[in-house]
Parts: C-alpha cells; sequence; structure tokens
C-alpha cells in the first residue's frame, strides 16, 4: 500500500491537491474532514497498539479568587480527622433561632464514606424543569487541597497553577499535545494575564470570542463573501476524499486497518456532523444552560440557607463587597437579604462556555478547552442609608462578611454545579468508540487561591498557601475522593482556625508544603496522558486503573 506517512496529515493535503481537491487554499471545513479522517486512522492505531491518549480536557478559571469553602474546599473529610478550629469565614450554613438566622456553622454530611459540604445536600434543576441531587456530582469528583505558591498576586497564581513548570506542557497543552483534532486547544474568553498556555508539541492555542468565530464557515457560506455552490462543491470534494482515504486505509495492512473498517459508517456520520450547521445548535443551548444555572442560583427555601429571614444586625459580618466603588457595602436592617439572589444572573460567559464545549466535544473538534467564569452579577441589596437597588458583587471578597458569604458562594457554586451536570449529561449520551464521551473528559476547576479568612469574620484576603482544585470525570466512579493535607490552624495573628493551609505528605517526592506541580502532576494521572512531564517534581497522588485509587490519604495535621 506504499509507505505510511502517506496517511499523515502532510500526506492527506498532497494526495487532495493531485486529485484537485486542495487546489485551493483549504476551507474551515476541508480542513474539518482532513483532520477528522487523520484522528479516526491515528485514534485506530492508538487502539490497535493498546495506547488511547489523553482524554479531553476542560479547564474552567473562575478569576478573582472566591471563597470555595461552600463547594470543594474540604475541611473535615472523615471521622478520624480531628474537630476543626472554627473561623465564622470557613462555613457553609445557617444557624437560626426564632425563625431568623443567627451564626453561621461547617456543616458535613457522609456520602460514600466522606464527609462533604451542606450544599451537596440540595438539588438543582433539570432542564426538563424539575430537580435533581447534587449529589450526583460528587460520584465523578475529586478534590485536591493543601497546596500552596508562597507568593502573592493574582496573575501569578492563576498561571502558575496553569503551568507550574518551565520548559514543558502546561496541563491544558498536555491534553492538546495528543490530539488530532481540527482544533488542538481553545480559549474562550481570552483570559489575558491570567492565561498561561505552553504545548512542547507546537499545538496552537485559538484564542476566540465564541464558537462562530472558531467555526466560521462549518455551517455554510457565511454573509453572500463566498459562493454557496462552489464552496459546497469543494465541501462535497473534500467529504468524498476523506471516505476515499479511510476506504483505502480500511484495505491496507497498516495497524488498526481493520477498526478503521469496522467504524467506517461511524467515522462518515462524524464528519457529516462536524460540517453541520452551528447556528441550530447555538441558540437554543445556551438557552438551555443560562435556564438551568439561573434558576438553580435563585431557588429560594433552601435548608440552612435561605428558608428563613436574613435581617441584617448592619455589623461588618454583613458587609458585601462590591464593584461599585470597590468597597464595601452594609446591608441595611430593613432588608431581606434573601432577596439578593433572586436577580442574580449567569456569571460572565458560564452558559455560553459549557454550550461551547458541549458543542465541539460532542462533534470531535477540541480535545483541550479553557473556559472563564465571570462574577456574581445583579445582586439585589439595601445598604444602610439607600435604597433598594442592584450591584455587581467581585469575588475578591475582602470586604465580604461572613453571612453574605456563605448566601452568595452558595448561589454562584449552584450555577456552576448545575450547569456542569448538564454537560455531563449530554457527554454521557454521547458514544465514541465503544465508551460514552463523559469517560474520556476531565473538567478542573482552579481559581487563583482560596481565602484567608479573618478570625472575627469581618472579610478574607488571598490565601496563597491554602490552594484547592477539583476535578470531574467520568473515569472517576463511587467518588468523591480528596487528596492532600491541611494544617488544623491558621497562619497566626487575625487568620486562626482551620481554613486548609497546605500541610507536608509523609513519604511524598515533595518536601514541605506542596506547591501547584503537585495539583497538575494528580490531573496529568487522571488525563492519562501517556508521559507525565511533573510526576518526577511532585508525584500524581491517585491512580487510575479501572477506578481511581488515592495513593496517600488526605489528612489535617498539627
Amino acid at each position: 500500500m506504499g509507505d505510511g506517512n502517506n496517511f499523515t496529515r502532510r500526506g492527506f493535503i498532497a494526495t487532495g491537491a493531485i486529485a484537485g481537491a486542495a487546489a485551493l487554499v483549504p476551507t474551515p471545513i476541508e480542513r474539518l474532514l482532513n483532520v477528522l479522517s487523520s484522528g479516526f486512522i491515528s485514534e485506530a492505531q492508538a487502539e490497535a497498539s493498546g495506547n488511547v491518549g489523553a482524554r479531553n480536557y476542560i479547564n474552567i478559571l473562575m478569576a478573582g479568587g472566591p471563597m470555595r469553602y461552600t463547594f470543594d474546599h474540604w475541611m473535615r473529610t472523615n471521622s478520624s480527622d480531628p474537630t476543626l478550629d472554627f473561623n465564622p469565614m470557613i462555613t457553609n450554613k445557617f444557624v437560626s433561632s426564632g425563625g431568623r438566622v443567627i451564626g453561621v456553622e461547617n456543616a458535613t454530611f457522609n456520602y460514600n464514606g466522606v464527609l462533604v459540604p451542606h450544599m451537596f445536600s440540595h438539588s438543582v434543576f433539570h432542564r426538563n424543569g424539575g430537580q435533581r441531587p447534587l449529589r450526583d456530582l460528587l460520584n465523578n469528583m475529586l478534590v485536591i487541597r493543601g497546596y500552596g505558591s508562597g507568593f502573592d498576586g493574582h496573575p501569578f497564581n492563576a498561571t502558575i497553577q496553569q503551568a507550574p513548570v518551565g520548559g514543558v506542557s502546561s496541563v491544558a497543552g498536555l491534553a492538546a499535545d495528543y490530539s488530532t483534532k481540527t482544533f488542538e486547544a481553545v480559549e474562550f474568553p481570552d483570559r489575558g494575564a491570567f492565561g498561561n498556555y505552553s504545548s512542547t508539541k507546537g499545538k496552537a492555542l485559538n484564542k476566540v470570542s465564541g464558537p462562530h468565530a472558531l467555526l466560521e464557515g462549518f455551517g455554510g457560506p457565511q454573509g453572500g463573501r463566498v459562493k454557496g455552490r462552489s464552496l459546497a462543491d469543494r465541501n462535497r470534494e473534500a467529504f468524498d476524499l476523506a471516505q476515499a482515504r479511510l476506504r483505502a486505509y480500511a484495505q491496507s495492512d497498516f495497524a488498526g486497518n481493520v477498526i478503521v473498517g469496522k467504524n467506517l459508517s461511524n467515522a462518515v456520520e462524524l464528519m457529516k456532523k462536524g460540517s453541520g450547521n452551528l447556528d441550530s445548535f447555538w441558540g437554543p443551548a445556551v438557552a438551555r444552560y443560562k435556564s438551568i444555572i439561573e434558576n438553580s442560583m435563585r431557588q429560594q427555601g433552601l435548608v440552612g440557607i435561605n428558608d428563613v429571614p436574613l435581617i441584617s444586625d448592619q455589623g461588618n459580618l454583613w458587609r458585601v463587597h462590591v464593584t461599585d466603588g470597590n468597597r464595601g457595602l452594609t446591608v441595611s436592617s430593613d432588608f431581606d437579604m434573601r432577596d439578593a439572589t433572586k436577580s442574580m444572573t449567569c456569571p460572565g460567559a458560564l452558559s455560553e462556555g459549557l454550550a461551547m464545549a458541549e458543542y465541539v466535544l460532542k462533534e470531535g473538534l477540541v480535545t483541550s478547552l479553557n473556559l472563564q467564569v465571570g462574577d456574581l452579577d445583579n445582586i439585589t441589596l439595601k445598604e444602610v442609608g439607600g435604597g433598594v437597588r442592584m450591584f455587581n458583587a467581585v469575588k475578591d471578597m475582602h470586604e465580604t462578611g461572613a453571612i453574605p458569604g456563605v448566601l452568595l458562594c452558595t448561589a454562584y457554586y449552584r450555577a456552576i454545579a448545575a450547569g456542569l451536570l448538564e454537560l455531563i449529561d449530554q457527554l454521557k449520551a454521547t458514544q465514541r468508540n465503544g465508551s460514552d464521551l463523559w469517560s474520556e473528559t476531565v473538567v478542573q476547576i482552579i481559581s487563583e487561591f482560596d481565602r484567608s479568612g479573618r478570625s472575627n469574620g469581618t472579610g478574607s484576603d488571598h490565601g496563597f498557601n491554602q490552594m484547592v482544585t477539583s476535578v470531574y470525570s467520568g473515569a472517576i466512579t463511587n467518588g468523591p475522593f480528596v487528596v492532600g493535607n491541611i494544617q488544623r490552624g491558621g497562619h497566626g495573628g487575625g487568620y486562626t482556625g482551620t481554613q486548609g493551609i497546605g500541610a507536608p505528605i509523609d513519604g511524598y517526592n515533595q518536601k514541605g508544603m506542596p506547591s501547584p506541580t503537585m495539583a497538575a502532576s494528580t490531573v496529568a494521572a487522571v488525563l492519562r496522558v501517556p508521559h507525565n512531564p511533573y510526576e518526577n517534581l511532585a508525584a500524581p497522588l491517585v491512580q487510575l486503573n479501572g477506578g481511581l485509587k488515592v495513593l496517600k490519604t488526605a489528612k489535617i495535621v498539627g
């Protein structure tokens, strides 16, 4: 049949030029069909050799460093842990008496042998208008805590978690390194100074303003710039050539030929779908995510959160850090703060980002995605001496006190969790090479750091030595899992109490408090990259082999 290099991307384009299909600069669809057919052959070769490459990767950045204690910064996770040293900023549920809120507590419940935060005892909205338990997310969840950078700064701490070691690929770059898809890596929106992408294999990061910017041309002629018939003819030639190539490979004696032959009809169907009309998907999908997210954010009657009146005593624990003047606003005593979340909107580009992830993953267009979540917008408040109006709260919560912190963070993370559950449903329903797409996808949620909670509950500062990240994948089953040690105490001064400060791990190949390399190495293990470039500096804390195994039990020390 000839040299195997004839089936590389370059060889295929050259063959196409002979056939007349690539006589002009390739259109997006021509490139799509080219790379999809290359990808099917590469996947078949990998399957034949037992090397299936890396999983898809979605990184969700919450720039600003919000408090994460209501959601994925877990403290006491098993009954053998010592009792926590109390800090009012590190709480997740309200204490009420006489029909009103009087304080806060750190409440957990046992799920699959792990103590998890109170929020997961609730339900969020489903696309059919009903409700679904947040516990569903726990089954596929891994928490990586107990590491730090030792240095302050928002951009620095965001970028070092994405690429903790110089000279090797970033985490997103690792997934892209093993991609044969049309667009190996995509970022939406542009992270600017908070982004840090690198690929040692030269896989490009496409920074886009939305999927239409990325996929322009896949849905047919745009704005009359290319005549429809001409473009259709070229796409038809490219499609015919891609099918011919797959048939020729199936009849060859190269590795994976039998697999290509068996899956030829699936390959052809995927190429057809990949060049389909994005417009028919986009509007309904964004609306679907937005509805699920906003209904879940605004839900009332949640036990321990907004089931009794929230009436301010006008003290500092009732302050909210808002963008209006970048200041702390004190909530008035003649306002029920439960109304604050009734008008909250989908944070930033979350609904668009998740819809984009659904489309490009289901159509096999992208392997690695960087997404971003915005602030807590359109919160209804009444400040002391003012009227009722809408404000935007910031995630850098220096002046947000303990009580608004629990309410607003619960709503914020309910939004992210509800949207993520919808994406999981869609990926589970998509079969690819004998398994569902969710089993071949990893989602990681990062922020610069968690917060150093002030002991008096009046706000928080940058917790660059108490970082946390959470990971979700269909490859993780029977969860949740938690790794990483934390200190029982704070770091002194006005920051006492258990707040997740990183602690050494016995027998680990990083001495002292682990660095962000530990988290990256652990994520790389879940990604199933053929080579983990971080493990010699910081070994992964989990192992995947027919299920997830924790290699170092998480502890509270000190």
